[in-house]
């Protein structure tokens, strides 16, 4: 499976070392967010990196996980967070939203579908549709109250000090993501790729085409537009707090 080549050795350093560690255990491997997509930016975009081992972690595994994400961070350095994720499998059967994220945003790197193994034995799982958008509607609404009070949100693990890649961060948060939920909210989504979900949030409302060809232009070019994360959080709020709404109608 092929990661934004920027990022190719990267992932491929951490799969060897992961697959090195665990050995048997280690049953599949799975790549999220931009860097899956290509859509990534270099010192501003994070790893999301997760594996699914067959026993439960152990202590000396987190401690190995720690130290591994700071020498791959130190090492490479065009990575704003890295983010290594070993669970067990017994994790995954138990969270559904982690398996919904997975199956829908990410990239199967190494081993094998565990998420479709577990889902064929009949365990309950989220549909992109209105449940799991209503689902984490309250998280989403607070994680925006933060952010129009100068607040992190739990969304993001940091908001950066360039105020413009903020901007972008929160155009990626605030439009693209919680656009694919509105878009399951209304039995229109796709994908999470930026393109297909600009084009149907544009097919599916009235009056918002303009902001959202700004927030399309800050996520490929933060610097260009020149607009800091506290005014670009305002732009968008009526549009956010539209999507909302209509989920919480749906």
């Amino acid at each position: 499976m092929v990661i934004q080549a920027e990022y190719q050795n990267v992932v491929d350093e951490v799969t060897r070392k992961c697959s090195e560690y665990f050995s048997d255990r280690l049953l599949s491997i799975y790549v999220t967010g931009s860097i899956s997509t290509n859509e990534a930016i270099i010192n501003e975009s994070d790893l999301d990196y997760w594996g699914f081992i067959s026993n439960e972690i152990t202590k000396d595994d987190e401690l190995w996980l720690s130290e591994t994400e700071q020498e791959i961070d130190e090492k490479f350095q065009i990575f704003d967070g890295v983010h290594i994720n070993i669970k067990s499998i017994e994790y995954l059967k138990e969270d559904k939203f982690c398996r919904f994220i997975l199956k829908y945003n990410s990239i199967l790197y190494k081993g094998h579908d565990v998420i479709s193994e577990i889902e064929s034995q009949g365990v309950d799982s989220y549909s992109p549709d209105k449940t799991v958008a209503k689902y984490r509607l309250k998280f989403a609404r607070k994680c925006l109250e933060d952010a129009l009070e100068n607040k992190c949100p739990q969304c993001l693990e940091k908001i950066p000090k360039n105020t413009y890649f903020a901007s972008r961060k929160f155009a990626r948060y605030f439009v693209l993501v919680e656009g694919a939920y509105f878009l399951m909210a209304k039995g229109k989504f796709e994908s999470f790729k930026q393109e297909i979900v600009v084009k149907q949030l544009k097919e599916n409302s009235i009056g918002f085409d303009e902001i959202l060809d700004l927030s399309l232009k800050i996520i490929t070019e933060p610097e260009a537009t020149k607009i800091n994360h506290q005014e670009f959080i305002r732009m968008i709020q009526p549009f956010t707090e539209w999507m909302f709404d209509e989920i919480e109608k749906a």
